[in-house]
């Protein structure tokens, strides 16, 4: 894995966390005292990625100085570019792209993370994938009613949730994408990142339809931060039932030795 890319996505505004994001950027959101891109940053280097690259947009040069003062001893290369504060990810992705040789790691900052990623990359090389997805299994956060035909026959809580139904198809399995993907710089034929709104619609569609890409089961841990709510729980000020609170903080720990100096 040593010499692999990373694009880190850091340019958005954040909005959904309310006025927590009026004064700092999303991606110094703090958990268990250290700031979300920490984790992701530090998480990516034990995989062996020493590339990484952060379009930056909101509150951009805050990050640029959060970035550089934490991780510039460390030996990796580092561009921090400026895409603007309300570029869409095709268009930062179209400022950026010249700078990877081939394959990168696409990766949003919200996002707390730690699984093998070595294995997703073997498997996207092994299978000369375009592009490969990383998943998770879909769990609801309301109560489910449990319905065989119109009859109702249970209830629960946090409850797995497999199968998705279609006018096409009743009975098809989903999973929630992770966020995470690894992306092959010929799969970018498929879109135009100038006017493309939706980059993960266009791109993931297509290459899907011609076969080219691979899917993950992630197994591990992944949670995304998207609403205070969310920062409460897995900074465990409020109930906590997945135990995320906790991942984390035991992350932050097997971290912490690479951000002191130890970087092996």
């Amino acid at each position: 894995m040593t010499g692999k890319w990373a694009v880190i996505l850091c340019g958005g505004r954040g909005s959904r966390l309310g006025s927590i994001t009026d004064s700092i950027p999303k991606p110094l959101v703090q958990v268990h005292g250290k700031q979300i891109i920490w984790y992701s940053f530090l998480g990516l280097y034990k995989h062996g990625f020493r590339n990484f690259i952060f379009p930056l947009g909101y509150k951009g040069e805050m990050v640029r100085e959060y970035i550089y003062e934490t991780f510039g001893a460390m030996e990796c290369e580092i561009y921090c570019v400026d895409t603007g504060e309300d570029t869409l990810i095709s268009g930062r992705l179209a400022q950026i792209v010249h700078l990877i040789p081939e394959d990168f790691f696409l990766i949003n900052s919200d996002t707390l993370f730690d699984f093998d990623i070595g294995a997703m990359y073997e498997q996207h090389k092994r299978e000369n994938a375009l592009v490969t997805l990383a998943s998770v299994e879909v769990i609801s956060p309301w109560g489910v009613i449990q319905m065989y035909g119109d009859k109702m026959i249970g209830f629960d809580r946090d409850r797995k949730i497999r199968y998705i139904a279609t006018e096409e198809n009743a009975m098809l399995t989903g999973r929630i994408f992770s966020g995470l993907c690894f992306i092959n710089k010929a799969a970018l034929q498929y879109v135009d990142l100038n006017t493309h709104i939706n980059f993960e619609n266009e791109l993931f569609r297509a290459v899907i339809a011609r076969g080219k890409a691979s899917h993950f089961d992630l197994k591990g841990m992944w949670f995304p931060i998207d609403t205070p709510k969310d920062l409460d729980i897995v900074n465990m000020k409020v109930p906590d039932i997945n135990g995320v609170g906790e991942e984390a903080k035991i992350v932050k720990e097997t971290l912490g030795g690479m951000a002191n100096g130890n970087f092996d």
